[in-house]
């Protein structure tokens, strides 16, 4: 999928961010796509230092289709979507995925944030690991548990929100809306999965389970060389 990207300069953007927003809602971009979203889940992280940047995790949006017969091919709205389009940034009806929100807390009394610089990193990283669960089920809803198929990743990298995962982002907003704080925000939309299950069942992921949730950044003014972790589990 092409993503855009924002560039690593950091001289002063509230111009350009305005006007990204302008944009941004112009174009009316979808941030949450269709499917069963199952509940928020909010975790707090403490700062890797003491009186370092703390922050929160809001683990939402997530998708675990059932029936689980993903199209890779398939682009446009429809439970076997798989591929997003331009400008999309969610997990699909057809294979699924997560969303992950973030609030970071104390950026205002980083002594760089103070001194107003811009962060020299140009975005923020995420990752997790993942394990999925898929059940060959009959038609009256019952499975044998020998059957199931989990599918692991380690360390995968979720998706960037458009420009919401830019530090310059986060830190125009931070100065342009005194009482709030802010942070990126990113997704991660699965690859489909080949499940073979036996004649006169049907494939359904069962579950969702993530560990290790990571935020992390390589700045020199503001943010510091900094990760906040998660180790989990989230489900779901």
């Amino acid at each position: 999928m092409a993503r855009l990207r924002m560039p690593a300069s950091t001289r002063a953007r509230r111009g350009p961010f305005r006007l990204l927003l302008a944009l941004l809602a112009g174009l009316g971009l979808v941030l949450a796509g269709p499917g069963a979203a199952q509940a928020s889940q909010t975790v707090e992280v403490p700062a890797p230092a003491p009186g370092g940047i703390s922050a929160t995790f809001d683990f939402h949006g997530a998708v675990v289709p059932q029936p689980y017969d993903p199209d890779p091919t398939q682009a446009n709205p429809g439970p076997r979507q798989c591929r997003l389009r331009y400008h999309e940034y969610y997990p699909t009806p057809g294979c699924g995925g997560f969303m992950l929100s973030v609030v970071l807390h104390g950026v205002r009394n980083s002594p760089g944030y103070q001194a107003g610089l811009w962060s020299t990193e140009y975005r923020f990283r995420a990752s997790a690991d993942t394990a999925r669960t898929f059940r060959c089920v009959r038609p009256d809803g019952s499975s044998d548990h020998e059957d199931d198929v989990v599918v692991r990743t380690s360390g995968t990298e979720l998706g960037s929100v458009y420009y919401l995962a830019d530090p310059g982002y986060v830190l125009s907003r931070h100065r342009e809306v005194p009482d709030r704080e802010f942070g990126p925000q990113f997704y991660l939309n699965f690859p489909a999965e080949s499940i073979a299950c036996p004649a006169g069942t049907t494939a359904t992921q069962y579950g969702l389970k993530v560990t290790n949730l990571t935020v992390a950044i390589d700045d020199d003014n503001v943010f510091g060389r900094t990760a906040w972790v998660h180790p989990g589990a989230l489900y779901a």
